[in-house]
């Protein structure tokens, strides 16, 4: 199972420092405590078409739905989404529950 979350910054903050806060850490080391989490992918944007554009899609993995269900509802999961709001716009940034369909290829290595 997998959560993306489209991420948002705050209006006071640039793209640069929202990305910054987000991989910096103090963010990481309570997302890496959310108990049942296997990966955490960020995509960060590289160019902002436009000021409603979002900053960034982060992607939380787990093992099997209760696992998710799990974490989501955990208390590090709440710190977490507590942090973020220093550098998240929250009432844009939501989340997406996605169960993932390769239709062709395999992982590419960066």
């Amino acid at each position: 199972m997998k959560v993306l979350f489209v991420l948002f910054r705050r209006a006071d903050l640039t793209h640069a420092q929202v990305l910054a806060e987000w991989s910096g850490s103090r963010h990481t080391s309570i997302v890496r405590d959310v108990p049942g989490l296997k990966k955490w992918v960020q995509n960060h944007v590289v160019q902002v078409p436009s000021e409603a554009a979002a900053d960034g899609i982060g992607e939380l993995w787990f093992e099997s739905t209760e696992a998710m269900d799990k974490a989501m509802n955990s208390p590090q999961m709440g710190a977490a989404v507590e942090d973020a709001k220093r550098f998240l716009d929250m009432q844009r940034t939501y989340a997406l529950v996605v169960e993932e369909k390769t239709i062709f290829g395999q992982e590419v290595a960066v």
